[in-house]
Order: structure tokens, then C-alpha cells, then sequence
């Protein structure tokens, strides 16, 4: 061992001596040109871009416009708003003396039915579409997600107004017209939807006797009353009866309440006027 030290040792010595290469990372130097000067470093060369896939475009489809539904062109006992007072100011520059209070009262409908004699026309009362283009009044349309309906202007009168229209028959409820007779959802709408808080009173819209008072599918509580033969009111979606079968009633007598009974979406008076089986538009009656 004492012998091989010395050879260890200058081998040791021999390795240090050896020049260093570039460092982990450094760029080596340039190689010596001909004429002593040396050739630059090539520059750096950033990274290639990695190709990215385009982001999805998220498309929303269009929502369909929501139809415009004009209000039933009529003003009757029990409207208020502005419409009854323009009508009420027409009247007056008539010289037929109303109140402008924008309450569709009694003496704004006798008003009306002396313009309508004026106008030698039915004296209903009613200030129809003719009245109101007569006396200028427009009606204002009201906008509905797809369901007839809405008519804000249009509350129907208190039900112990027991004095009947020209036909005969009194508001069977107290409320707002929620759904008019005529074609709904893709079929027939038979009657007259009075949207009212549940339990709230329902009357005979005219004397008669009670035919039916019980369940009825889709109706749901039903009374049915016949006034004459062939001619007939129902009353559907009742949450109570206050009228048994084969019981007489007098126009404006509570029968029933108010309820969601049957096929309906929310607590109504589904109410009907048929005539030999057919149904006809109750606001031409009321």
C-alpha cells in the first residue's frame, strides 16, 4: 500500500488538471474562425406552440315570442279602469250624465244603454266592441304566456248584485275572468273561468231547481241547475254544496264555494250556460 500511494496521489493530481467541458445547461463556446474571430452562438429557439382546440361555442336557442292576446273588446257592470273612464267621459260630451270615476256602475250602464238606443242597437248595457269604436275607446291588450287570459280590467261584480242583465242572469261568483269561452290549448273551453280565493260564495246566476250536486270527473263538485226545459247552468270545481238534488234556488242564492276540484290548475268557477245541450258564451248572458 505504502508503494502505490505516490501513483494514486499524481493520478489524482493528472484529473484535476484536465480542462472543464460547459456546464449542465450553458451553451458550448462558438469553434475559432480562420481569421481568430469566432462565429456567433445560434439563437434560442423559443418552444413550438402546443395547437390548442378551439373552445365550443355555446349556442342558446331563441326563445319564442310570447303572443300578444287582446282583451275581450267590452266593458261591462264591474270593469274599472281607465277604459271605463274614457268611456264615461265620451258619454258625458253626449250629454248623458255619468259619473267619471272609472267603476263600470249602474248608471254608467244606463248611460250606455241610452247611447245604444241612440245607435238602434240591443240596449244591453254592455259597451261592446261597437260602443267603444263608436265613442273612440280603445281597450288595452295585454300580453299572455300562451294562455288566454289575463284580464286585469275585467273583475266581474260583486255576486249579491242581484239585479240581472237583459238575458236574465247575474255574475255567478266574485272575481277575476281568468279564461273566456272559446278555443284553449287546442280544444274547446266550454265556459267562463272566474279565478276567486277558495270558499268564496257561489251563486245561481238564475232561479231554477238543482239537478246535480256531486262529483263529476274533469268538473269536479258540480251543481248543475235547470232553469227551463233544455236550458241549464253549471258550476264546477266546487270545494263545498250548499244544494241538494231536486232543490229549488232563486237567482243570486249561495249554492256552493268556490274550490279546485276536478282537472284545474289553481281555485276557480269554472261556469257554464247550455241550451239544448250546447254551450253558448255566458258574457253574452251576464
Amino acid at each position: 500500500m505504502p508503494r502505490m500511494l505516490p501513483a494514486l496521489i499524481a493520478g489524482i493530481v493528472a484529473v484535476a488538471l484536465l480542462p472543464m467541458g460547459p456546464a449542465l445547461g450553458q451553451q458550448a463556446p462558438a469553434p475559432p474562425l480562420p481569421d481568430g474571430g469566432t462565429a456567433p452562438s445560434p439563437a434560442p429557439q423559443p418552444p413550438a406552440p402546443v395547437p390548442q382546440a378551439p373552445a365550443p361555442v355555446a349556442t342558446t336557442p331563441a326563445a319564442p315570442a310570447t303572443p300578444a292576446v287582446t282583451a275581450p273588446q267590452r266593458l261591462r257592470l264591474g270593469s274599472r279602469g281607465a277604459a271605463v273612464k274614457s268611456l264615461q267621459r265620451a258619454l258625458r260630451k253626449r250629454k248623458i250624465r255619468v259619473p267619471v270615476d272609472g267603476v263600470y256602475g249602474k248608471r254608467t250602464r244606463a248611460g250606455v244603454r241610452i247611447l245604444q238606443r241612440r245607435m238602434k242597437v240591443r240596449a244591453t248595457g254592455i259597451a261592446d266592441a261597437r260602443v267603444l269604436r263608436r265613442l273612440g275607446v280603445k281597450v288595452r291588450t295585454v300580453a299572455s304566456g300562451g294562455r288566454t287570459g289575463g284580464f286585469d280590467d275585467f273583475p266581474v261584480p260583486e255576486p249579491n248584485d242581484t239585479a240581472p242583465s237583459a238575458a236574465g242572469y247575474v255574475w255567478p261568483a266574485n272575481g277575476v275572468v281568468s279564461s273566456p269561452f272559446g278555443p284553449r290549448w287546442g280544444r274547446m273551453h266550454e265556459g267562463l273561468d272566474i279565478a276567486a280565493p277558495t270558499g268564496r260564495p257561489v251563486r245561481a246566476a238564475r232561479a231554477g231547481v238543482v239537478t246535480v250536486a256531486r262529483a263529476s270527473g274533469a268538473y269536479g263538485n258540480l251543481i248543475v241547475v235547470e232553469h227551463a226545459p233544455g236550458e241549464e247552468t253549471r258550476y264546477a270545481h266546487l270545494s263545498a254544496f250548499a244544494v241538494a238534488p231536486g232543490m229549488p234556488v232563486a237567482i243570486g242564492q249561495v249554492i256552493g264555494r268556490i274550490g279546485n276540484t276536478g282537472r284545474s290548475t289553481g281555485p276557480h268557477l269554472h261556469f257554464e250556460i247550455r241550451v239544448g245541450g250546447q254551450a253558448l258564451d255566458p258574457l253574452l248572458y251576464l
